[in-house]
């Protein structure tokens, strides 16, 4: 009988902390979702878990793999991750112009100087074309997405009427198999697209570094990681972790560039080979931007017709 009392006691302590809601709750804040694309742009996420920086912070995570920038977004602004580590900051604008005050950014990846170390123009490996203004008339696939058409139209419009180009939105995946089929004459992409077409005797170089075309002497910022405002409001000292440990991975990599790569080839399936030539361009901390450069990034878009109404990105960032 005393056994038994005690059992009924144990049990209705331990019910009230089993079934209330903010037990669980509690229990489920200590796991962060973070999303990401296999691209080379994520590469601090996949560092950050590979050598213990999140653990170092006291943080559990979950990394969710999404194939679309579109999605990854989508599911930001929805509160269903955490944060999105990372994916092109020319989506995370969209975002703000339709539903404002979604997300901070809290990292960017792009240059900082008129350079551009990952775009290209690719043709076949037989093309007679030898410039820019050569792909007049002819059909030109960059990724889906009305940023990356505007951003081919604006680098092509420094040379020729974009007009005169048949533009063509192809997956990532696709993109190779459709130059080697004759589908199309040319692509406009970042590596590592140009480089697997070259080593499978696909395609050849019609132009390396195109962005510099375009003049934005501050650099272009594509990529951007970032946190949803539920998540900083809901939980602001694991948001402060988890940059952080993103953090210390960028910093991880500027001295341990071949490990940092094994992780490439591990989380994108990119082919070891490719995966040790690609080329990076910079993981820029927050205090170390320029505001103004990816503000004037976003206008060159806005007048080519990419955005409906016009934003103030110095505004976005987490600090």
């Amino acid at each position: 009988m005393k056994k038994g009392l005690v059992c009924l006691l144990v049990l209705g302590l331990l019910l009230p902390l089993t079934l209330s809601p903010g037990g669980c709750r509690r229990a489920k804040e200590k796991v962060v979702r973070i999303g990401y694309l296999p691209l080379v742009m994520s590469l601090p996420t996949f560092v950050a878990a590979e050598k213990g920086f999140f653990a170092q912070e006291g943080l559990e995570v979950e990394l969710v793999r999404f194939q679309s920038g579109t999605t990854v977004v989508d599911a930001l602004v929805a509160g269903r991750i955490d944060a999105n580590c990372g994916s092109a900051i020319t989506g995370h604008w969209f975002a703000e112009q339709n539903v404002p005050g979604r997300y901070k950014i809290f990292l960017v990846y792009g240059t900082d100087s008129l350079v551009d170390n990952t775009f290209v123009v690719v043709v076949k490996k037989d093309s007679p074309l030898k410039d820019l203004k050569d792909l007049k008339g002819k059909k030109v696939a960059h990724f889906p997405g009305a940023t990356n058409l505007s951003l081919a139209k604006a680098i092509i419009r420094t040379q020729m009427d974009p007009e005169g180009v048949i533009f063509t939105e192809v997956p990532p995946p696709n993109l190779v198999p459709a130059l080697a089929a004759g589908q199309i004459d040319a692509f406009f992409t970042p590596e590592p697209f140009g480089m697997m077409a070259v080593s499978k005797g696909v395609g050849r170089y019609l132009k390396r570094s195109p962005c510099t075309l375009l003049g934005l002497k501050k650099g272009i910022q594509g990529g951007a990681f970032s946190f949803s405002a539920k998540f900083l409001k809901k939980n602001p000292k694991l948001a402060i972790k988890v940059k952080a440990a993103v953090e210390k991975a960028v910093d991880y990599m500027k001295t341990h560039d071949k490990e940092a790569r094994e992780y490439l080839a591990k989380y994108t399936q990119l082919p070891p080979p490719v995966a040790m030539r690609i080329p990076f361009e910079k993981w820029i901390k927050i205090k170390d931007l320029d505001k103004e450069a990816p503000q004037l990034y976003f206008e060159l878009l806005y007048k080519d017709g990419a955005y409906k109404e016009k934003i103030d990105t110095t505004k976005l960032y987490y600090e």
